[in-house]
């Protein structure tokens, strides 16, 4: 009579799962804070990075000619940043600089004016025949050269009713201005960087203001920001990343910690 085989494969019994689910909690509840600082990080790093990469477009487009003067503008609404660049052609502005009744020439604050609608070739329809525009048409291929990105995760230092700004390049730095929350002084002079944060269900803006000292690295927060950046740039471009590092002091005795400020690291 032919023996049945055995079975030696028993699995697990509910003892050694009980343990195993015990070692995967604690792994997860040591790991996750770690993970979701990093993840929250990566999204403000890699926001940084697409701003960065939209605004040295911009400029590289009026350094081969496509445009004459570029506009790169923030929009800070309670739904995300909205990054957008809008481009005026090497004839428009020829136009504009050649017309001594042009508000170009009498009126430098309108420029780079975030509210101007039909200022920006960009803003134009496109014309039916690209060989033969008409005024106020402008073509596909100038049309689409200019881009523009929502950032939901982040959100910068503009709030309402200034949540917005912009800033201004032309090619070889001959024009450069500012506007709104991007102005100072509501002057056409710009600021050079912008504070970019973590956007969160509790602040969508970064609690830090501008401030007009030539040593923007003595301006800090008036309270803890975490994930806070800087990105700067300059008249030629000259883009940079700085990052606001908090300080704490800890009550030996509490082990609270009592934020102390901090200080920006390029």
């Amino acid at each position: 009579m032919q023996q049945q085989e055995k079975n030696n494969n028993k699995g697990f019994n509910i003892l050694e799962l009980l343990v195993v689910l015990a070692i995967v909690g604690v792994i997860s509840a040591v790991a996750y804070p770690n993970f979701s600082s990093w993840n929250k990080e990566r999204q403000v790093r890699q926001a940084i990075e697409k701003i960065q990469s939209l605004m040295k477009n911009a400029i590289n487009l009026t350094e081969r000619g496509t445009f004459g003067y570029v506009q790169v503008r923030f929009d800070n609404t309670e739904f995300g940043l909205t990054v957008a660049s809008k481009g005026m052609t090497m004839q428009t502005l020829a136009t504009k600089i050649n017309d001594g009744n042009d508000n170009w020439n009498t009126d430098t604050l309108s420029r780079c004016d975030f509210f101007a609608n039909n200022y920006w070739d960009t803003d134009l329809p496109v014309g039916t025949d690209p060989n033969a525009l008409l005024p106020g048409e402008t073509s596909e291929e100038i049309k689409n050269a200019v881009y523009s990105i929502t950032l939901e995760k982040v959100t910068t230092n503009f709030i309402e009713p200034d949540g917005n700004g912009a800033v201004c390049f032309a090619r070889n730095g001959k024009f450069y201005e500012g506007s709104e929350s991007l102005a100072k002084d509501s002057s056409s002079i710009p600021y050079e960087f912008i504070y970019i944060c973590r956007r969160t269900s509790d602040a969508n803006f970064c609690d830090v203001l501008y401030d007009d000292s030539d040593v923007p690295a003595d301006v800090f927060p008036s309270s803890e920001v975490n994930y806070l950046r800087r990105v700067h740039w300059g008249r030629f471009g000259n883009f940079s990343v700085s990052k606001f590092k908090n300080n704490y002091a800890m009550d030996p005795v509490t082990k609270e910690k009592t934020y102390m400020g901090g200080e920006w690291i390029y």
